[in-house]
């Protein structure tokens, strides 16, 4: 199964995982007749805008995900580039973690917990909330009641460290505290939305990429963002009914929460 929805948003899309599902989506063999590329700084991101110059598809929009405003002008600009369609796909990529700490309990600050939560839980949150026309529209186009991520989705980047009952298999030391409690959260707004949407026909899913080899994940990991994002796709096009709600690695497998 491939992913062919016709109109997709990624957050975050100037560096890292967010670029490669940008170049990734771009070489389906049905490709995005729309594919909004979303970053905080688009006259910095000289490789995002390459890729939109080569191709007619890519609509670089501005978008700090912790500003109301830039929401509300994303949501008018890409209402008008999706038009009728709806919007089929909303990718929220978008998410940091601070590596000046440890992470551990004795050095977080309430500021730091914040900044965490705002970016990787508000944020999405609040996004799905502001593109939920959007979705709504897309998937009343659909002549199926399935569930797909070619129809109307939501994937949320989550990690395997968010999972309570992945603990066990994450080596000593890593605590990122701050990380890991927002991603859990994240983990219960899936959970939540899934509930809330699926009469709407609407899947919502959160997804682990793996340990990968950006400036979030470092040199040590173990994937490439290409070896990432090429499963993820994958997984997303695979996912379903079965996947609504849970947390998929990037084979699609569920994992516990």
């Amino acid at each position: 199964m491939s992913l062919s929805a016709k109109t997709v948003l990624v957050t975050g899309a100037s560096r890292g995982l967010g670029l490669e599902f940008v170049r990734q989506l771009l070489a389906l063999s049905k490709p995005p007749e729309v594919l909004i590329a979303a970053c905080r700084d688009p006259e910095k991101a000289e490789d995002l805008q390459s890729l939109a110059k080569s191709n007619s598809a890519v609509r670089v929009v501005k978008l700090d995900v912790e500003k109301d405003e830039d929401i509300e002008k994303a949501v008018k600009v890409i209402s008008g580039y999706v038009g009728e369609k709806g919007l089929n796909l909303l990718i929220n990529n978008a998410a940091i973690l601070f590596r000046q700490i440890q992470g551990v309990l004795t050095d977080v600050t309430r500021t730091i917990l914040q900044e965490h939560f705002n970016v990787n839980v508000s944020s999405p949150v609040i996004l799905t909330q502001k593109f939920l026309p959007l979705l709504r529209k897309a998937a009343s186009l659909s002549g199926t009641k399935e569930l797909s991520a070619s129809k109307a989705a939501v994937v949320m980047i989550s990690s395997i460290i968010s999972s309570q009952g992945s603990q066990d298999t994450i080596p000593p030391g890593h605590s990122f505290m701050p990380y890991k409690l927002s991603k859990t959260a994240l983990n219960m707004a899936t959970i939540l939305a899934a509930r809330e949407l699926r009469a709407d026909g609407i899947l919502v899913t959160a997804l682990h990429p793996g340990w990968v080899k950006t400036d979030m994940g470092t040199s040590a990991a173990p994937l490439t963002a290409e070896e990432s994002i090429k499963d993820c796709l994958q997984a997303i096009a695979k996912a379903g009914e079965e996947s609504n709600g849970k947390l998929i690695d990037f084979k699609g497998n569920i994992l516990p929460y």
